[in-house]
């Protein structure tokens, strides 16, 4: 029976066959035997390979994100579930209280067969939020060192101990000197790069100047919104239209 095949290498980068999935009874491209092979959906089976040479024209190996481009949106949300999942498996190979070798006790989850400690998939949470001040303006801003050309939106990783709307008001102060309010929840959106959940807001600007995180931001400004720059692809939820 004909199967999916979800192939990366250890770039985190896809195997694509004619710009799809690989779709045949056998992988396309020989398994290694210490990486871990298993059927992650109906008929969809993924695996970590090094093998990345010398393989026929019609096969590539394409950057996760740039895949978004050629696979329709239900194969893409599958092929970064069986990144993710990889991702996983290569990096929780021992148990972390006792150094045993860990097993799959499912297809999301690893237990220890000596002390039974159970690990699943690290799912990180990060705010990502669209600041706007009046009816026109938007905060947007650039990362620093960032080879992309387009500006995004603020954005950072959860601390421990805190709220999402905490989170927010600590990453817009830290990052650009403003303080917000009216922060209101927008949507949630898988981010598989390797492992985060983007969680989305909107918050009204309050007060302060802007003064920019140099560490984080290159540039950071009001734009109208009736004149953008070059925005994220849509790819991210981040993509104002």
């Amino acid at each position: 029976m004909k199967k999916y095949w979800f192939i990366f290498n250890k770039k985190n980068e896809i195997l694509l066959q004619n710009k799809k999935i690989p779709y045949s009874e056998f992988s396309p491209i020989e398994c290694e035997k210490e990486n871990h092979c298993f059927e992650f959906l109906e008929n969809c089976f993924c695996f970590l390979s090094s093998k990345e040479k010398n393989l026929s024209e019609d096969f590539e190996f394409l950057g996760l994100r740039s895949s978004f481009e050629s696979l329709d949106k239900d194969t893409y949300r599958k092929a970064a579930k069986a990144s993710e999942l990889v991702y996983f498996d290569s990096t929780n190979r021992f148990c972390s209280v006792c150094g045993q070798k860990l097993e799959f006790s499912t297809v999301i989850s690893k237990k220890c067969p000596n002390c039974s400690n159970e690990i699943w998939p690290r799912i990180n949470p990060a705010v990502i939020v669209l600041i706007y001040k009046g009816k026109d303006d938007i905060l947007l801003s650039k990362g620093y060192g960032f080879r992309g050309t387009f500006y995004g939106l603020t954005a950072g990783f959860l601390e421990s101990g805190e709220s999402l709307e905490e989170c927010i008001e600590r990453e817009v102060m830290e990052e650009t000197g403003l303080k917000v309010k009216n922060i209101k929840y927008f949507a949630s959106q898988p981010w598989p790069y390797p492992n985060q959940e983007m969680i989305g807001f909107f918050a009204e600007y309050e007060s302060g100047e802007i003064k920019i995180q140099q560490e984080e931001l290159s540039d950071c400004k009001w734009f109208s919104r009736h004149n953008l720059p070059k925005i994220p692809q849509k790819i991210s939820m981040a993509r104002i239209k």
